[in-house]
């Protein structure tokens, strides 16, 4: 009587989402699941360009790079939950604080290029 049930619940449990195409999102999940991935992305950028930057420096310069960066990844976070904040619990929150988050990490990465720049030659 509840096997039927129970096989659809536990089988449920493995099912994967279907993937948004970005190119052209409909729904706020897609929108929402498309910002994740450019995040995802812009995220990779930036933390490359970190470690290439790293191999250019000496340790006292590798020690004020690591503050500064931790410092950004702060403010970063708090400075993209309120400016979701807006849609606290709703659909839209994830889309808006992740496209903070990639404007600011893109911003970041062309500090970084700016640094590896300065420090390369």
């Amino acid at each position: 009587m509840y096997k039927p049930f129970l096989v659809a619940a536990v089988l449920s449990c493995f099912a994967t989402p279907a993937l948004a195409d970005c190119k052209n999102p409909v729904t706020q999940l897609d929108m929402n699941q498309c910002a994740a991935s450019d995040l995802a992305r812009a995220d990779a950028k930036l933390n490359a360009n970190y470690k290439k930057l790293m191999t250019l420096l000496d340790a006292n310069q590798k020690a004020e790079v690591k503050g500064v960066q931790l410092a950004w990844i702060k403010f970063k976070d708090l400075n993209c939950k309120f400016e979701s904040s807006s849609a606290e619990g709703g659909s839209m929150q994830p889309l808006l604080r992740d496209s903070c988050l990639i404007d600011l990490t893109e911003a970041r990465n062309k500090d970084i290029l700016s640094w590896i720049e300065s420090f390369g030659m």
